[in-house]
Formats: C-alpha cells, sequence, structure tokens
C-alpha cells in the first residue's frame, strides 16, 4: 500500500511540474533588476558590455580605445573611462516629448566646459562647467537647450562619484535636476522637447566641429533612461540604490 502511495505521489509531482511548465511557455514572466521603476527604456551598466539590459534599445558604440575603471560601489573594470580627447559612446534611443536620464560620473579635470551628454541634436543636454581657481580646479553642473542654459551655482570638487538625474519636456512645469539626492534651484519656465533626431551622445556633443575641446574626462558608469518623469522616491531609491537613506 505504501508503495502505491509512493508511486501516486510522484505521479502527481510529475504532473505538477509539467503544468508548472505550460504556464511558464504560455505566460512567461521575465524578472528584470530595478523593473519596479516603470518607463525605463534603457539600461546601460557599462560594466562589461554596451548592451541595453533591458533589451529594448540597441547596444551603444564606443568611439576611441576602450578602457575601464574602479565603478561607484568599487568594483574593479566595472566602468568606462573616457580620456577627454577621442572617447565617447553613441546610439539610437527613439524620439520621445518627454525624457528623464540617470548617471554616476566622476569627473578629472579638464580646465574647460565638458558634456556628459547631448540628445536629438542640441535638443537636450548637459555637462559640467571647469572653474579654475588659485587653489584647486572645481566645477558646476549646466543642462542647455538650444541657446538656453541654466547653471547650477553650487562649486563641485573634482575626482569624486557623483548621481545625476536630469528631465525635459515637461510643458508645465520646469525640468528638475538632481544632484546627488539633491534638487537645487531650476530653471524658471518649462522646457519642452522636438528632437531632431534620437541620436544620443554620451561625453560630446553632437556638433563634430566643436567637440575636441567639450569632450568629458572621467568616468561614467549606470546610464538609465527614462521616458516620463520620477517621483522624487524613485530618485532617491537611484541614488541610494535601494539602500536606507533615512
Amino acid at each position: 500500500m505504501k508503495k502505491i502511495q509512493s508511486i501516486f505521489v510522484l505521479l502527481l509531482l510529475i504532473m505538477s511540474a509539467c503544468v508548472n511548465d505550460n504556464e511558464r511557455d504560455m505566460f512567461p514572466h521575465v524578472i528584470i533588476q530595478d523593473s519596479a521603476i516603470k518607463g525605463q527604456i534603457a539600461w546601460f551598466t557599462l560594466d562589461s558590455s554596451f548592451n541595453d539590459k533591458l533589451g529594448h534599445v540597441d547596444p551603444l558604440r564606443f568611439w576611441g580605445d576602450i578602457e575601464r575603471g574602479r565603478d561607484h560601489n568599487r568594483l574593479d573594470s566595472a566602468a568606462v573611462v573616457l580620456d577627454g580627447v577621442h572617447d565617447y559612446l553613441s546610439g539610437l534611443i527613439g524620439v520621445y516629448d518627454s525624457l528623464a536620464i540617470s548617471l554616476w560620473f566622476l569627473p578629472m579635470p579638464n580646465y574647460s566646459r565638458s558634456y556628459l551628454f547631448d540628445y536629438g541634436l542640441g535638443q537636450f543636454a548637459a555637462g559640467l562647467d571647469a572653474i579654475t581657481t588659485a587653489t584647486m580646479p572645481r566645477f558646476s553642473v549646466f543642462m542647455q537647450q538650444d541657446t538656453s542654459r541654466w547653471y547650477w551655482r553650487n562649486q563641485m570638487d573634482f575626482y569624486f562619484w557623483h548621481h545625476l538625474y536630469l528631465e525635459i519636456g515637461d510643458t508645465i512645469n520646469p525640468p528638475r535636476l538632481y544632484i546627488d539626492g539633491y534638487m537645487p534651484d531650476t530653471v524658471s519656465r518649462p522646457w519642452r522637447l522636438h528632437p531632431l533626431t534620437d541620436l544620443l551622445y554620451l561625453g560630446r556633443p553632437y556638433n563634430y566641429h566643436i567637440m575636441d575641446t567639450l569632450l568629458f574626462r572621467g568616468y561614467l558608469d549606470e546610464i538609465r533612461i527614462f521616458n516620463k518623469f520620477l517621483t522624487e522616491d524613485e530618485i532617491f531609491s537611484l541614488f541610494w540604490e535601494g539602500k536606507s537613506h533615512r
């Protein structure tokens, strides 16, 4: 009797496994890290390749000589290093009416203006403006659309990792910019986004004729692109990477 019961239980387990397999085939369930943040269209970790980890966007293309360095979590060879002379990345991410970008960057002194990214042929860009002092070179962050440019007044030091979240395309509210989880004073009017192309440059502006003096020198890590604006809690989560910040 016990032998018959064992065989019956075994058959039930086999049938249950088959049912589960069929369910997985009929209703595929792909779990993506950080998928709780909706509206994310691309995620480039830059740790081993330039592929979009979400599979929505084509891989980025690296121009120059690839060099990798320690990322913002102190993992070796997990961030990409740009030399400020030849290196940059480019790709196509689609044309959107609104856009938000999150990234980690470690700037090194270049004593001039440099661009972190440029989208839609100058429709939306952000970067660093070097401030040379008698003691220590520093920089301020700027964002730009066409001929309009806004500067964050606070000066920051080179050689440190910083997190940047920036958005544009809100037709009612001015674009928000967060640096290391903090939102400084922002512009006084909305900036609309009407990109001419879906080109995205990382580490340079779109204008080839002036890019020699405007390339970013430093490290880039964890590029995330959204087609929606995040809540403040979601922005904090990106900066603190799920760790408690209270």
